[in-house]
């Protein structure tokens, strides 16, 4: 009796599996958004970020940043934006400026300097017609990543 009920239970769930992927072409694959532009990324926008930058291979040589700021992309590949980050502790306010690409499968790229000279970049992932999107930074010594929504 035990073992009828293990056998039942386990076609069960591979039923179930098998039901719940059949309308998926592959499932493990990633579909690729088509159709955006730089017009994509358009309007204000606000996010979070928090991470690390990295000065070296032990722990105490990570620095903890966190900042929350609010951005304007112009929808021709200009942006702009304002901040408030917190570097270690210590309360950093400013405003950075700078451009942005956007590709056909709606990824990009941003760059910007802020007011203290400073140069950042950034990868770009759009979704949901420019409504958000998440971006990663690509400089070395950073450790962040983080995501953005349309107000």
């Amino acid at each position: 009796m035990k073992q009828t009920k293990k056998w039942t239970l386990c076609a069960g769930l591979l039923l179930g599996m098998g039901l719940f992927t059949a309308g998926l072409e592959n499932p493990l694959k990633v579909n690729a958004q088509d159709g955006c532009t730089v017009k994509t990324l358009e309007g204000n926008y606000i996010y979070a970020q928090d991470g690390f930058n990295v000065e070296g291979q032990a722990a105490k040589q990570r620095t903890p940043f966190a900042q929350s700021g609010k951005e304007f992309f112009d929808g021709a590949g200009k942006m702009s934006g304002v901040f408030t980050a917190s570097l270690n502790g210590q309360i950093v306010r400013g405003n950075y400026a700078g451009t942005y690409t956007v590709n056909s499968d709606c990824t990009g790229t941003v760059t910007f300097t802020d007011n203290s000279g400073q140069t950042f970049h950034f990868d770009v992932f759009i979704a949901d017609g420019g409504k958000e999107f998440a971006f990663i930074q690509t400089d070395d010594g950073v450790v962040t990543a983080a995501y953005e929504r349309k107000r």
